[in-house]
């Protein structure tokens, strides 16, 4: 797991899902500030099936490399996302996509999941420092 620094492939995932998440409020702060644009379709970025069709299924563990030579591993950093745009108009009379109500909800859920990825990340960064410092963390 060189290749994916310290941190690992769990370490690398996590990075790539808070640059997702990050990228998906831009794209909702995008569609708020637009929201009384005329004809203005309103985006999406989806890539939670992306994830979910790179993580391990089951008990099925990774494969480890020993060496570089050796077959890759399964996991692809970074992923990218699926942009969309909305092609229904909310009935505004003005080919405008976007709902106010639906963004803000969408902005808040996805800040709330972006902060436990951050956490989560800080708390392995953390397990990191205290092996690399030689303390118990008691």
């Amino acid at each position: 797991m060189a290749e994916f620094g310290l941190l690992g492939g769990d370490g690398a995932f996590k990075a790539n899902l808070m640059n997702l998440r990050h990228r998906r409020q831009e794209i909702i702060a995008s569609n708020i500030a637009n929201v009384d644009t005329p004809g203005y379709k309103a985006r999406r970025l989806e890539f939670e099936d992306v994830l979910r069709d790179s993580m391990p299924v089951g008990d099925e563990l990774p494969m480890a490399r020993t060496a570089r030579p050796h077959m890759p591993m399964g996991l692809h950093f970074p992923m990218e996302g699926d942009l969309q745009e909305v092609e229904t108009p909310i009935p505004k009379g003005d080919q405008n996509s976007v709902d106010l109500e639906q963004e803000m909800a969408r902005q808040s859920a996805n800040q709330l999941l972006y902060n436990y990825a951050a956490q989560s990340m800080n708390g392995q960064i953390n397990q990191l420092r205290m092996v690399i410092q030689g303390s118990s963390g008691q």
